[in-house]
């Protein structure tokens, strides 16, 4: 049979590039969980600095006149409109990618299994067989393609508005601190990093900081 000498052919590279498909989205997946842990250490060197200089002041200031306050930052992650949209963004792109895995599973049985009892069929059935397999095949091959050209797009946009998001917190925060309470220390709270194991209530201002950037963010979308 040929055609499925040929399809045998372009079978046997299938696997190649499907791995090729995982693994690059792999290092996607990898780099946006790097993203996220460093979505509030990007900037670790200026924090270092600024710890350094709260302390030499906080030296001259006594404990009782010294303000702290903290963001609980693994619920801006969830809350904040703009990491939703990313994590959508990164959400359609898993299903479409788990979509095309599940396809290339069905073809992979089905192939293996024409392989196995195609000599039992007609010739008339293996024709038409073989026709269906290398159109499903085709299918594939554009849908793989087709992913790894998003893939490498959503990359793209990931990394420029990470870097926006980051930069938009900070910059909110400062703000925020200038206009209403004047914190001398501002603390991030994080469930896999904070170092600290207790934090009072009241110096949390976490709802505050969300609302007002889901409110700045939805005025510069126009919503």
């Amino acid at each position: 049979m040929s055609t499925e000498q040929n399809m045998n052919e372009e079978k046997s590279c299938k696997p190649c590039t499907h791995k090729c498909l995982i693994a690059l989205n792999a290092v996607l997946l990898v780099g946006l969980i790097v993203l996220y842990i460093l979505f509030f250490s990007s900037k670790s060197c200026n924090s270092s600095n600024s710890q350094t200089t709260v302390t030499a002041n906080a030296e001259n200031t006594p404990a009782s006149s010294l303000s702290i306050g903290y963001v609980d930052t693994d619920s801006l992650m969830l809350q904040y409109d703009y990491a939703i949209e990313l994590n959508e963004k990164l959400d359609n792109y898993t299903r479409q990618e788990n979509n095309y895995k599940d396809m290339m599973m069905r073809f992979q049985n089905d192939y293996n299994n024409f392989l196995k009892t195609g000599a039992s069929l007609t010739l008339t059935e293996q024709k038409k067989t073989e026709e269906s397999l290398k159109k499903r095949a085709d299918e594939l091959a554009k849908m793989e393609e087709r992913l790894m050209n998003e893939r490498t797009k959503l990359e793209t946009v990931i990394q420029v508005d990470q870097k926006k998001m980051i930069d938009a917190v900070y910059a909110f925060v400062r703000d925020y601190n200038a206009k209403h309470q004047q914190f001398n220390v501002i603390l991030k709270k994080s469930f896999s990093e904070s170092p600290v194991l207790y934090m009072d209530d009241n110096m949390d201002i976490t709802r505050e900081i969300i609302d007002g950037l889901n409110e700045e963010y939805r005025n510069v979308k126009g919503k």
